[in-house]
């Protein structure tokens, strides 16, 4: 070996045996600050909390707990706070941790659940924009169920928020007229029922996935219930009926079935 690559090779061990224990103090430096983040956060000091973990982030960027923890920071402050630009910033910080951690799908499973509940916030901190939270909020529980590791248990929850969701946007529409007990506007009416579709359509995705999810006839009935709100033709309304009473009845038995297993002490995967 001639001296110039013998020197070459000498400068370059010398390099990593210093930057070796450099790298290894860093990443000591960042557990360090991640439990004094994770001490402040546990106190309600979010902000003090989200400086920490970003103190642990810069020393060691690809810390997985320091990202997830700077995110619930931020989500925390937002909470408290429920300014769009605190949203913004709680939903990039989950972003980010979804990007860093592509094979983490736990972790990408409960990041996309909590972007769903921020967006879910958002809706009722900018009302003009709303709509558009609303469908975002719908995207990122569709992901959830869409991720290769999603369970069928994941999947009946994603479905059944989903149903419940479209439930309530008809339900709402509705209200101000039921309530005084005057005709739903025709112009109303066509909004309302692509919403009861939709509803139906995922609770019985729900059904489909998990048939002892109990909640899911439960709703099922209130959207039919809705159904009748929108519907003239008096055969029809007489099937809706029949429709209600059955789900009702699917509900009851479940609900029993549910409590005589929960008094034998036997497990039951259903809502």
């Amino acid at each position: 070996m001639s001296r110039n690559h013998k020197l070459t090779l000498m400068v370059g061990l010398l390099a990593l045996v210093i930057a070796t224990p450099g790298c290894i103090i860093n990443r000591l430096r960042a557990k360090d600050s991640l439990n004094e983040g994770v001490r402040e956060f546990n106190k309600g000091k979010f902000e003090l909390a989200q400086e920490k973990f970003q103190r642990a982030l810069d020393l060691s960027p690809d810390l997985t707990n320091a990202q997830f923890f700077y995110a619930r920071a931020v989500n925390a402050r937002f909470d408290q706070s429920l300014t769009e630009d605190l949203g913004m910033k709680t939903l990039e910080a989950y972003d980010n941790l979804i990007k860093n951690n592509p094979n983490n799908h736990e972790l990408i499973d409960q990041s996309l659940a909590l972007k769903a509940n921020v967006y879910d916030q958002l809706t009722r901190v900018n009302n003009d924009k709303a709509e558009e939270f609303k469908q975002k909020q719908r995207e990122m529980l569709l992901a959830r169920a869409e991720l290769p590791s999603a369970s069928n248990k994941t999947k009946a929850d994603v479905f059944y928020t989903l149903g419940v969701g479209y439930w309530k946007a008809s339900y709402d529409l509705g209200y101000p007229y039921v309530s005084r007990k005057q005709p739903i506007p025709l112009e109303v009416v066509e909004k309302m029922k692509p919403l009861i579709r939709q509803a139906h359509e995922y609770l019985q995705k729900t059904i489909s996935v998990q048939p002892d999810y109990s909640n899911a006839y439960f709703y099922e009935k209130l959207v039919y219930i809705e159904d009748t709100k929108v519907e003239s033709n008096k055969a029809r309304l007489n099937e809706l009926n029949a429709k209600i009473n059955e789900m009702q009845d699917k509900y009851l038995q479940l609900q029993k079935q549910q409590q005589q297993q929960a008094s034998q002490g036997e497990p039951s995967a259903s809502q």
